[in-house]
């Protein structure tokens, strides 16, 4: 390098140092754009699960690090505070409620519902306050306490202080060590014990005469060893009180109001104000003052900043008065972002990085279109300079011009092949013969592949027309694991440029695109374990999103909003699901990764890859269609490194209960009614067979007695002269018997010859054969019945079949003849009559007689 080009060197760096800023804060934009109700945020605070809430002027803003959820308020959800007549204050009750204050206003939200409590008066009556809440305060305890009537009441009634006695009006309220603190518009902390209920002492954080530029409002935030207060009226004061010395100390004092205040657990106090915001240790008394406010690219914002807060994942949140929230993660933008603003071209549209070198001393030369930059670390203003080509090491020229070939296609140090397309990334393994292909939904941040470049710890850095990607080979198991790198880390917003990739001397890399080009350096890789775990914030039934409270088919499956929501049981049609849940990944959200596994369903966990879960890679959307009736666990991990799953585990308890006629109940009534069946079944088959046999038994008996009636004729007759000659008390006894059994008999047998006699008439009825034995119908049917145990009807054509059978065995006459002989109409009536008496089918008859003689 010769003496011109050191001398320019140094010059630039000296120049640069004088535009040099103190703060390498740089904040990423969240506003309307990306769903937040309005850009006038008031008030910050992080719920337990992780969640942030943002209080903007129009609405309350839930927010999961991918989405806004909104909880709107009426007229009827404001309460009177008779007193505050500060702004808004946020307070996160046990209860899952949140206490918004506001100018004279009380409002409650119950985080279950993720509804406002409407109509607090009622909601205060019923707590056992009979007269009008006047403030409201939460201490360090997160116990409430109520200010009516002169006195402070906490919420469960333990504890009562008179403060009539006081002087001034009551602003904060604290706790520490069973002590309850009281700050008032004079400047007074008084601090009772909360046992004894006893004023233990008051004292002042300034003299009177200073009470009216401080006594407007007040803001208190407990610190390691006493509390911390901002104070405003005319002026603005930041105040700390030592609860050991019982002592005040003011460490800041401003001509302007201070806003809002958050201290962290090393004492670090960031005050929000008019413009920009306060960083103050108040261990050394160190304060550094950022009126501007870099935005990544590059641009200065300069507005006041309302509020802000420190969330649990390291990240400082700025609510601003009308250009919404401001993120700043220290480890979150991996990369440095050179933007447009740092090039000194504004006669061309676009710069577009070609090309790096470096020089032996370390300096990174950096190619566009038109001109050539000098870059170093040493190298902090916020523009680079051209440096004219005759400036230009050869060598380092020489290397410019070698790596703008636009190759995009790399061997790696396990001879893999790697090609880069304009659809996704090609992979060639010699030794295997295998090709592979890889597009978004295996990992890539886009398919559009501009640059491949292996760095020197074997990784893989793809640029694309979005983002970076870095792969990962696991040398065991030859996996390979996607890193995805976006703006959201400091990445180009827009795209890189072909072959646009290098790496330095030091390890750091640098990617070239559009307007721009992206630093890493190679200590900026230390990933850390997400803090919190999968927070499940939606369902959806059959596609359609579940909302909380509401019935579906007459169910109510979410009672509660999702992130309270551990146990939903659905009917068995209720089978199309879909389960969302969000990573809450504000520091890294391109690096999330999920896995998720439904107990019963799944045998393994299922790992989703970056560019799988819509919309953002902080949520992951899971579905399951026609799941059957059962019990489920669902559980799910998030990490931001997708080798490491170190994280807790979300479960859902899921039950899907079984259509009514396969629940136990059902299953016991079945095989209760299948036994009643059967035994119905085998008791009507018993009872028809009895009746059977019993019917098939009075025919054989009822042939046996007419048999028994003609042979008794006969025998009356051949015997009646015996008879006769008895003696006349033996005779009388006798002939009484004979007489009766004759009387039988004879009706018996003038009725056979009846029916013998009109055998062949087919209309022979029951009505003439009583007129033939002159006797009524209904005296016939009781006759018949006393002594046969038979109808007259059945009598009739018992006797007709009987005939029939015996023609049958004659074997002269056919079954048709028969039929018409024995006086049937119908020859299928016949022989069914005949199969119920005789068991066989007319034409049977015959060969079953002679088998069985």
């Amino acid at each position: 390098m010769n003496q011109i080009t050191r001398i320019f060197i140094l010059f630039i760096f000296c120049l640069s140092s004088v535009y040099a800023q103190s703060d390498n804060f740089v904040f990423s934009s969240i506003n309307v754009l990306q769903g937040l109700s309005d850009n006038q945020v008031r008030y910050i605070l992080q719920l337990p699960d992780g969640r942030m809430v943002f209080k903007t002027s129009g609405n309350i803003n839930i927010y999961d690090g991918a989405r806004f959820k909104y909880i709107h308020q009426t007229s009827q959800d404001i309460y009177s505070l008779n007193v505050y007549d500060g702004f808004y204050r946020i307070y996160q009750g046990k209860e899952d409620l949140l206490w918004i204050k506001d100018h004279h206003k009380l409002m409650c939200v119950d985080l279950r519902t993720e509804k406002y409590v409407s109509n607090l008066n009622t909601y205060f009556k019923k707590r056992g306050f009979k007269n009008a809440i006047e403030d409201l305060f939460m201490d360090s305890s997160l116990n409430l306490w109520f200010f009516t009537e002169g006195k402070l009441y906490r919420e469960d009634y333990s504890t009562i202080i008179d403060l009539s006695n006081n002087h001034g009006s009551l602003q904060d309220v604290s706790s520490c060590n069973n002590k309850l603190y009281l700050f008032y518009n004079t400047g007074e902390v008084i601090c009772y014990d909360l046992k004894t209920k006893n004023r233990l002492y008051s004292i002042a954080a300034y003299q009177a005469k200073e009470q009216e530029i401080y006594r407007n409002t007040s803001l208190v935030v407990k610190g390691n060893n006493g509390f911390y207060q901002l104070r405003n009226g005319s002026k603005g004061g930041f105040f700390f009180f030592d609860v050991h010395k019982k002592s005040w100390k003011k460490i800041l004092e401003t001509n302007y109001s201070l806003n809002t205040l958050f201290v962290n657990s090393d004492d670090k106090a960031y005050i929000s104000c008019t413009k920009g915001f306060w960083i103050i240790n108040c261990k050394n008394g160190e304060k550094r003052y950022l009126p501007t406010l870099k935005k990544v690219g590059g641009s200065i914002l300069n507005t006041e900043i309302s509020t802000l807060f420190y969330d649990k994942q390291g990240g400082l949140w700025l609510g601003t008065l009308n250009q919404g929230l401001l993120y700043n993660h220290p480890s979150r933008y991996k990369f440095t972002y050179i933007g447009r603003s740092y090039f000194s071209e504004p006669h061309i549209k676009d710069v577009i990085v070609q090309a790096f070198a470096e020089d032996k001393n370390g300096n990174i030369y950096v190619k566009s279109q038109s001109a050539i930059y000098l870059y170093s670390d040493a190298l902090k203003s916020d523009k680079l300079t051209v440096i004219p080509s005759k400036s230009v090491p050869r060598e380092v020229m020489g290397k410019l011009n070698k790596t703008n070939n636009k190759t995009i296609s790399i061997t790696d140090i396990r001879g893999w092949i790697w090609t880069g397309t304009q659809d996704g990334l090609k992979l060639f393994e010699p030794k295997k013969r295998k090709k592979r292909i890889f597009y978004t939904q295996d990992g890539l941040s886009n398919n559009f592949v501009h640059a491949i470049l292996e760095d020197r710890n074997k990784n893989i850095w793809i640029t694309s027309s979005y983002g970076i990607t870095k792969l990962q080979v696991d040398a065991v198991t030859e996996k390979i694991h996607f890193t995805n790198f976006t703006s959201d880390e400091g990445t180009l917003e827009g795209e890189y440029s072909d072959g646009a990739a290098f790496e330095a001397a030091d390890g750091t890399l640098y990617f070239g695109g559009i307007n721009g080009f992206s630093i890493l350096k190679s200590n900026n890789m230390i990933s850390e374990k997400l803090p919190f775990k999968a927070v499940f914030t939606n369902l959806f039934l059959r596609g359609v999103k579940v909302e909380s409270g509401k019935k579906y088919d007459d169910r109510l499956i979410m009672p509660q909003s999702a992130a309270y929501t551990k146990n939903i049981e659905f009917s068995y049609d209720q089978n199309f699901l879909t389960f969302e849940f969000s990573a809450i990944n504000y520091k890294n959200p391109s690096q999330t990764y999920f896995r998720y596994q439904l107990e019963g369903i799944d045998n393994d966990w299922r790992e989703t890859t970056v560019g799988q879960n819509e919309n953002s890679n902080t949520i992951l959307k899971i579905s399951y269609t026609n799941l059957p009736h059962g019990k489920y666990k669902l559980k799910v991990m998030t990490s931001n490194d997708n080798q490491k799953w170190n994280g807790s585990i979300s479960e859902l308890q899921i039950t899907i209960h079984a259509p009514w006629w396969k629940t136990p109940i059902a299953y016991i009534a079945f095989f209760i009614l299948f036994i009643v069946l059967v035994g119905s079944a085998i008791y009507t088959y018993t009872f028809y067979s009895r009746k059977k046999l019993e019917r098939n038994h009075r025919e054989e008996i009822l042939l046996i007695r007419i048999k028994n009636l003609i042979e008794q004729r006969d025998f009356l007759q051949s015997e009646k002269e015996s008879y006769l000659t008895q003696n006349s008390i033996h005779q009388t006894s006798s002939v009484n018997t004979i007489n009766e059994n004759h009387a039988d008999n004879a009706f018996l047998t003038k009725a056979l010859e009846m029916v013998e006699k009109n055998l062949d008439v087919s209309d022979y009825s029951v009505e003439q054969l009583s007129r033939d034995l002159c006797m009524d119908r209904t005296g016939l049917y009781r006759k018949l019945i006393a002594l046969l145990d038979k109808s007259p009807s059945l009598f009739i054509r018992n006797i007709r079949l009987q005939k029939a059978a015996a023609l049958l065995l004659e074997g002269e006459l056919s079954i048709t003849e028969i039929t018409e002989k024995v006086g049937f109409n119908s020859s299928s009536y016949f022989s069914k009559c005949f199969q119920e008496m005789y068991g066989c089918r007319p034409s049977e008859y015959a060969e079953k007689t002679k088998k069985s003689t």
